[in-house]
């Protein structure tokens, strides 16, 4: 259908014990999958093999800025993570990201809280909305008889002397 689609790590193929297609084909053997532990062992048993062919700056980047990644990469120059597709070198959670996890999500979710509480006790102590509907059957009700009123602009023009000319 000629469409690119946003990786999803092959989510089928996992969930039955099988690799990535992506790691399966790889003509390199460059990319590899599995759990965190795993994969921080392959890459220190790399970095190891990297600084014995002499690229000293060998390293992982897994920033911690950012709580980790889900993706770890070994590079040759670990110190200058630039260099590698315009990684960051020190990145950060944004101070709004960090105030909206850390102080008003929780604050929101202890809204919602205290207005399911109050809807709750509104609920208990008053009850629930009625609505009467009249039955169709009854004899309708007998409405009281509209007495005439004099307008009060009609009687005061009639008492005041200004009025009678």
């Amino acid at each position: 259908d000629n469409k690119a689609y946003k990786c999803t790590l092959c989510a089928d193929r996992v969930s039955v014990g099988q690799e990535p297609a992506c790691v399966k084909t790889c003509p390199t053997g460059a990319i590899s999958f599995g759990s965190k532990a795993e994969m921080k062992d392959l890459a220190a048993t790399r970095i190891e093999e990297l600084k014995s062919r002499g690229h000293d700056g060998a390293g992982l980047y897994d920033p911690q800025g950012v709580g980790g990644t889900h993706v770890m990469y070994v590079l040759t120059h670990a110190d200058k993570p630039e260099m590698y597709h315009r990684l960051p070198k020190d990145p950060h959670i944004s101070p709004f990201v960090r105030g909206w996890k850390e102080w008003l999500k929780p604050v929101g979710a202890l809204g919602f809280i205290a207005t399911l509480a109050g809807a709750f006790a509104h609920y208990v102590g008053v009850g629930p909305n009625t609505v009467d509907i009249p039955d169709p059957e009854a004899e309708p009700a007998k409405q009281p008889e509209e007495k005439e009123t004099v307008a009060a602009s009609d009687t005061a023009q009639d008492e005041h002397p200004a009025g009678r000319e």
